[in-house]
């Protein structure tokens, strides 16, 4: 396997292109410590339907949900339902699942750092 990479004009390889073993490219991957794994997508957030305008939103278990109030999606942080709170309104079904999963993230780093 090689890869090609586009090099800066007015250097000494033929067309500004070089070629790169798949060798060298492991090398540098393990140099600056990028799993090989993370060249595929970024995994998504997930969300099951739940109720008829309900989603709950998970990220290593349930952490929230998003309900569906016309024209709105309020979002709601934490588990279960009775106890979340709710932390915005939004206008976008994705923004809202975002907005969950954002919160929650925070929320983990600010443990961990404390």
């Amino acid at each position: 396997m090689t890869a090609q990479i586009r090099t800066p004009q007015g250097s000494e390889c033929e067309n500004g292109k070089t070629t790169v073993d798949a060798q060298t490219v492991e090398a540098v991957q393990t140099a600056v410590n990028i799993p090989a794994e993370s060249a595929a997508a970024p995994a998504k957030p997930t969300y099951e339907r739940v109720d008829l305008d309900r989603y709950v939103v998970l990220h290593d278990g349930p952490v929230g949900y998003v309900e569906s109030v016309p024209p709105l999606f309020v979002c709601y942080v934490g588990h279960p339902y009775p106890q979340a709170e709710e932390i915005a309104q939004v206008h976008d079904f994705h923004q809202a699942i975002d907005t969950v999963i954002g919160r929650v993230e925070s929320a983990r780093r600010s443990k961990l750092s404390a």
